[in-house]
Formats: C-alpha cells, structure tokens, sequence
C-alpha cells in the first residue's frame, strides 16, 4: 500500500467515525455497537492485558448481582431507574403496551436542541436497534425481562460483559458509552452522569468493584 492510499483509507476511518457519531447524535438512544467500537474496546482489552474480559476465575454468584447492578446503573444514567422507566418514552412520556417497541417518534428537547427519537423502555432502545435484538435473541414483547435481555447483548456485544462479570465496573463503562448517550465520556452532546455517582449506584445496587 502507498503512502496515498494509506493516507486516504485514514481519511475515509476517521471520517466515518465522525459520521457515525453524528448519526447517532442526531437519535440519543440505545445503539448496536458497530464495528468501529468492537474494534476499539478489543484494542483497549489487548493493551490493558484483559483480552476477551477474562471472566474465568469469575464467581458467577456474583457476576449476576453484577449484572443486575450494572443494568441499574444503565437506567440511572438514562433517566429511568424509577418503577415507571421501563414505560419510558424519550422525553418523558409513557407507553400503555409491552407487547411491543412502542415505534413512537418523539421530538423533545435536549440541551436545548429539539430531537426527535424513538427511544423506548428502560435502555432506552431505537426502534431499529430493538428490532435487530428482538430477531436474534427471539424477543416476541418489550417485557421488562426481554428489555433485560436485550441490553445485556449490547453489553456482550461491546466486550463489556466478561468486565461487568468480574466487577471491572469502571473498565465496562468505557466500552459502553458509546452505546448510551448518558455515560461519561460518550461524546454526543446529550447530558452525562458522572462515574462516581453510577458507581455508587452500581454499589448500592449490590455490585462489586474490583478494579
């Protein structure tokens, strides 16, 4: 490869990026991690020494309060930790059905900018994103079981589950924020929830940090 072809295939990655962080800007809500935050969140496992999350030696008595801890602390940071959050519509609103995505598109504001979304439920889910999930994990409604189920692939999806696991509470938010617009570090110009106050609802919750 020559210099001009490495320089415009860096040009067409970096400018995908750009694009896709706009794209998914433009409808804050739960997205399928693509294969540019596969790629990132491997390289990271790589240089950190956790490659593939290393959930071996994992008490998975544990590792199941720490997935429930972690799927709390998800609903914190969108907003819908409460009893009604796996009701939620973007902006607030509620839905009457869990039979299925309410597939409504909502236009509210958001730092002060209108945007619309279909955003739903207690992870917050796109209509497209939920009906990709549904297809391959066999969801037939938006329980909150099946919304359970769904965010805990996109968690698996981003290499985040083997940490979540293992309580590398810190390391599992990193590889997710680019999932959910409210963790920290995510970048899309929507409101995000410090670590220290996820945290300590991740720990409230019943999970366990071990790094």
């Amino acid at each position: 490869m020559t210099r001009y072809e490495f320089a415009l295939l860096a040009l067409a990655a970096v400018g995908y990026v750009v694009w896709r962080d706009w794209q998914r800007s433009e409808e804050p809500g739960a997205q399928s991690p693509d294969f540019i935050d596969q790629a990132e969140n491997l390289f990271y496992d790589a240089t950190e020494g956790n490659f593939f999350g290393g959930t071996e030696d994992t008490d998975m008595g544990q590792a199941q309060l720490n997935r429930a801890a972690f799927l709390l602390t998800i609903r914190t940071g969108e907003g819908t930790a409460g009893n009604d959050g796996y009701r939620m519509l973007f902006g607030g609103g509620k839905f009457d059905s869990f039979a299925d995505h309410p597939r409504q598109v909502v236009t509210a504001l958001s730092n002060g900018k209108p945007i619309s979304s279909s955003a739903a439920g207690a992870y917050q889910f796109l209509r497209r994103t939920w009906d990709t999930l549904a297809a391959r994990l066999g969801l037939t409604d938006f329980s909150p079981a099946s919304q359970d189920a769904a965010a805990l692939e996109l968690i698996r999806e981003a290499g985040a589950l083997g940490d979540v696991d293992a309580g590398r509470f810190a390391l599992a938010v990193r590889k997710v924020r680019k999932i959910w617009a409210s963790m920290p570090g995510a970048g899309y110009g929507q409101p995000e929830v410090a670590l220290e106050r996820l945290q300590a609802a991740y720990q409230a919750a019943g999970g366990v940090v071990n790094g």
